[in-house]
């Protein structure tokens, strides 16, 4: 497993997301440029999470490895996907045997490609740590498929 090398002041940034859970950046003890570059470099390492309200973020599972922490066990409501919403349609879809391609997804939500890619990527891989596979057929579109982490994401529900 590669690991990698963090500053004084990502391993504090980390230590600091990781005892707080979502913070907004005017907490962190940085100022101007120092705190955006250090920001931006915890989030494009995948050890951050920008969340849509600006400037807050939260830490990932890999940023909790990163400083030696466990995997937390988040609470259950975080976790959970709201039944009828697109996103939980994207995931029907994944969840089956067959799996989905680009276009189906699209089809079922409305999308463009570009948001389902994003969605794939974001909120399925990211947050709810999603495992998703992906298989080209000869002749044939992309196949993306969940292979791992439905057991804790529906309440009583199978996907």
């Amino acid at each position: 497993m590669k690991t990698t090398k963090l500053t004084n002041t990502q391993e504090t940034v980390l230590k600091q997301a990781a005892e707080t859970g979502t913070f907004h950046a005017s907490m962190l003890a940085l100022k101007g440029g120092a705190r955006k570059k250090v920001l931006d470099s915890l989030t494009s390492k995948g050890f951050l999470i920008r969340l849509k309200e600006a400037d807050t973020f939260d830490i990932s599972p890999q940023g909790r490895a990163a400083i030696g922490l466990p995997e937390e066990n988040k609470p259950a409501h975080k976790d959970k996907i709201r039944t009828g919403t697109k996103l939980h349609r994207v995931i029907k879809l994944l969840a089956r045997p067959e799996g989905a391609a680009i276009h189906d997804i699209m089809k079922e939500t409305g999308w463009q490609q570009h948001t389902v890619r994003g969605t794939l990527a974001g909120a399925l891989k990211k947050r709810l740590g999603l495992t998703i596979e992906s298989e080209k057929l000869e002749g044939k579109d992309r196949i993306y498929r969940i292979t791992a982490g439905l057991d804790t994401l529906f309440a009583g529900e199978t996907a």
